[in-house]
């Protein structure tokens, strides 16, 4: 678990997890949030023309770059096998809880701190 967390750590803009995803072979299921972090950072970071009125083309870049490595884990096709039991555990009704109870579970799990 140690070795997981230290990987998907956001310390130095997900450093580590970078490094990972650049070593392993797809398919795999890459985070998200640290490629929407950096379209945020890029989009309001970077201007979208330049001093003299021209498309940033630079940024555009920039966006392209992230574009392309997050559909480069689209491109490898997934080999499952189907597990009836999977399937149904996930369709299963019964284990389908209200939100009121959800929110208790996760009060349950991480409590609000207090502000001050």
């Amino acid at each position: 678990m140690d070795r997981l967390q230290k990987i998907v750590s956001s310390e130095g803009r997900f450093k580590n997890l970078r490094e990972t995803l650049k070593n392993c072979n797809p398919p795999c299921v890459p985070y998200l949030g640290m490629y929407l972090t950096d379209l945020a950072f890029i989009e309001e970071g970077t201007p979208n023309f330049t001093e003299e009125g021209l498309v940033n083309f630079s940024k555009m870049r920039m966006i392209s770059h992230i574009i392309r490595e997050i559909r480069q884990f689209q491109q490898a096709p997934y080999r499952i096998e189907h597990q009836p039991k999977v399937t149904q555990f996930l369709l299963d009704k019964t284990l389908i809880m209200d939100e009121d109870t959800l929110y208790e579970l996760s009060l349950n799990i991480e409590p609000r701190v207090p502000p001050g």
